[in-house]
């Protein structure tokens, strides 16, 4: 694994070290924030109110191909290419991580449960593959909870609230303009994970009747938080080529 950056600079590495750090505590401050209140939908509603809550979510089987920077716990940088294949109809994803030099750094497959097939450090830490694996379902898949409410909240954003049998919840939120976020709650109400997707301004809707987002922005809260900023490179619907399973 190769970081960005002159190992030799070392006031730059230390104020990058700092940087992270303070990253780390304003997270922390910000998890422990409340489920935000949901507003009841007021009539007239806007056109596709009732389905805006489903615009994140892929319905077919998809690779994607991001650019990614990270911000990791200690405050280093580096960057990657991310290959990610999801099926919802399976409820399964395949993540492949690469360094710019070509160099896979983690190839690993969920499907009920999570296949490492390969992994360098830090990737072949158990509760990191966990993790990441957990980041690519909350950015593509529907949450496997239960709606239990729906409404607005904001500035006329549609959110809905699905909460798991562990207690815990997923708020979904998607804006007029069609930029979403989901926000993943502990069973105790703190903020774990927090998505953004946001679109071109002249995005169109594709031929398949769905809306891939341009960016990708996730953020984990915490002392060992850190930070995914993703941008899509390439979206191939693979079941239109044949090779749906």
């Amino acid at each position: 694994m190769k970081l960005l950056g002159n190992p030799g600079r070392l006031q730059y590495d230390r104020a990058i070290g700092k940087w992270g750090r303070l990253l780390s505590v304003l997270l922390i401050s910000a998890s422990c924030s409340s489920l935000p209140e949901i507003q009841p939908f007021r009539s007239p509603l806007p056109e596709g109110s009732e389905n805006r809550c489903e615009q994140p979510f892929v319905k077919n089987k998809w690779q994607f191909v991001h650019s990614i920077r990270a911000v990791l716990p200690d405050g280093q940088r580096q960057s990657m290419i991310g290959t990610i294949i999801v099926a919802p109809e399976r409820n399964t994803v395949h993540c492949i991580l690469m360094s710019i030099e070509g160099l896979v750094l983690l190839d690993a497959v969920y499907d009920q449960k999570v296949t490492v097939n390969r992994a360098v450090p830090p990737f072949d830490e158990p509760g990191m593959v966990q993790g990441l694996i957990g980041d690519v379902r909350l950015m593509f898949l529907r949450p496997e909870g239960v709606r239990t409410a729906s409404g607005v909240v904001g500035e006329r954003s549609a959110i809905c609230r699905y909460t798991d049998k562990d207690g815990s919840t997923v708020d979904v939120i998607v804006q007029p303009n069609g930029n979403w976020r989901i926000d993943q709650y502990s069973s105790f109400d703190f903020l774990q994970r927090s998505v953004q997707g946001v679109f071109a301004e002249d995005h169109q809707t594709d031929v398949l009747g769905e809306v891939i987002p341009e960016r990708l922005e996730l953020i984990a809260p915490g002392f060992m938080g850190y930070k995914l900023s993703m941008k899509l490179i390439e979206a191939v619907p693979l079941f239109s080529k044949g090779l749906s399973e």
